[in-house]
C-alpha cells in the first residue's frame, strides 16, 4: 500500500495479514481458502470482507485468532495484532489478545451460549476468568448492564434468562455485548445479519454504528450483504476463490470507476428498483472448485471482460497511487470498469 504524504503520520495498524496462506489437507489434494492475502486495519476502522461463499472469508476471520478449524492451518505469510505475529503467541499470551485486543462474534453466535446457565453466569465466568479487567465483579456486571442496553435489551431480563428463553435477534445482540464487555480495540463478526428477519438486521447495523460511535471499537464485518457494507464499512476487502482482488474505500468500490469486474458484476446482481426493476441479474458461471484452479485470473471463466492474458497469468494487487488496489489486468491496463 501507498505510504502517507510527507508529514502526515499514519497510525499504526491494528491488524495486519502479509501474503497469509492457510491450506486444508496435505500434497496434491490439498486447497487454500486463503491464498497469499495482504491488508491492514486501523484502530478506528471499518472494515468490510466480502465475497460468494467459499471465496475463504471466514477462515481469514478465524486466522486472526488462530481459530482456524481443523485440519485448516496456516501455511504461509502471517497476521500480526498491534505490530506481534499471531503466530509467536504462546497460549496465555493469544487468550490476553482475545479478551484485551480483539473480539469475535461467530457465524453460529446464536447458539454460542451454554443452554443450561443464564447469561449472567456466563457473564460471571467470563469476569472471573479476567480479572484485571474491571476493579471488581460488581463494575464488570454493571457495565455489561450498560452494553445491553447499548444494544436495545432489557438487563434486568437478559441477565437472568437462558439462552432458550430470547429470540434469535436477542441473541445475536447478546453475543455483541458479550464481545465487547473486555473492551477489546476491534470485534470481528462473521455474517451478524445472515439468518435475522430485515427488522433484526436494521437494528444490528445501529448498533455497529452506535458501538463504533461511542467505544471506538474498530470493526471487521464478513458479509456477502453489500447492502451491509454500503452502511456499516468505510473500507471494503472483496475475495475471490480465496484471493483478495480488490481494497479500498467503501465510496471506490461502489461507485468508482477502476474496479474490478467481479465487484462490478456482485453490484450489477443486486436487484434495483431504478434500474430494470427487481430482476435479478447473476454473474454467469459457478464459483472455482479450489481443488482445481485454472492457470490465470480465477475470475477469468467469468468474465465478460477477459483477455487472453487473463487464462495465462494470475493478476498482481496494483494501487493507483493510493490505497485503492486491484488485482486485474484489463483495468490496470488502463480499461475502466463501470458495469457489468
Amino acid at each position: 500500500m501507498s505510504a502517507p504524504a510527507p508529514g502526515i503520520a499514519r497510525a499504526s495498524p491494528l491488524l495486519t495479514f502479509r501474503e497469509l496462506t492457510v491450506t486444508f489437507g496435505h500434497g496434491e489434494r490439498s486447497v487454500r481458502p486463503v491464498d497469499g492475502v495482504s491488508f491492514e486495519l486501523e484502530p478506528g476502522d471499518r472494515l468490510a470482507v466480502v465475497g460468494e461463499s467459499g471465496c475463504g472469508k471466514s477462515t481469514l476471520a478465524a486466522a486472526i485468532l488462530d481459530v482456524i478449524p481443523s485440519p485448516g492451518r496456516v501455511t504461509g505469510g502471517e497476521v500480526s495484532i498491534d505490530g506481534q505475529p499471531v503466530s509467536t503467541l504462546d497460549r496465555d499470551e493469544l487468550e490476553h489478545v482475545r479478551a484485551a485486543t480483539v473480539a469475535m462474534v461467530f457465524q453460529s453466535a446464536m447458539n454460542a451460549f451454554n443452554p443450561v446457565l443464564t447469561i449472567g453466569t456466563q457473564v460471571e465466568h467470563i469476569l472471573r476468568a479476567h480479572p484485571g479487567v474491571f476493579a471488581s465483579q460488581a463494575e464488570g456486571r454493571k457495565h455489561f448492564e450498560y452494553l445491553l442496553e447499548l444494544v436495545r435489551l432489557d438487563p434486568a431480563r437478559v441477565v437472568r434468562s437462558y439462552e432458550s428463553e430470547l429470540s434469535g435477534g436477542m441473541k445475536q445482540r447478546v453475543a455483541i455485548a458479550v464481545a465487547v464487555l473486555l473492551s477489546p480495540k476491534l470485534v470481528v463478526l462473521d455474517e451478524p445479519t445472515t439468518a435475522l428477519d430485515v427488522w433484526n438486521q436494521r437494528v444490528v447495523i445501529s448498533i455497529l454504528h452506535e458501538l463504533h460511535r461511542t467505544l471506538g471499537i474498530a470493526i471487521m464485518l464478513v458479509t456477502h450483504d453489500l447492502a451491509v457494507v454500503a452502511e456499516v464499512a468505510t473500507k471494503v476487502a472483496v475475495m475471490y476463490a480465496g484471493r483478495l482482488v480488490e481494497y479500498g474505500g467503501v465510496d471506490e468500490i461502489f461507485h468508482g470507476q477502476r474496479r474490478h469486474p467481479y465487484v462490478a458484476a456482485l453490484i450489477g446482481a443486486i436487484p434495483s428498483v431504478l434500474k430494470g426493476g427487481l430482476t435479478v441479474r447473476p454473474i454467469p458461471g459457478q464459483v472455482p472448485s479450489l481443488a482445481e484452479l485454472a492457470p490465470g485470473c480465477r475470475f477469468a471463466p467469468r468474465c465478460q471482460r477477459a483477455v487472453t492474458i487473463c487464462h495465462q497469468q494470475e493478476p498482481a494487487l496494483l494501487a493507483d497511487g493510493g490505497d485503492h488496489l486491484v488485482a486485474c489486468h484489463v483495468v490496470n491496463a488502463g480499461e475502466l470498469v463501470t458495469g457489468v
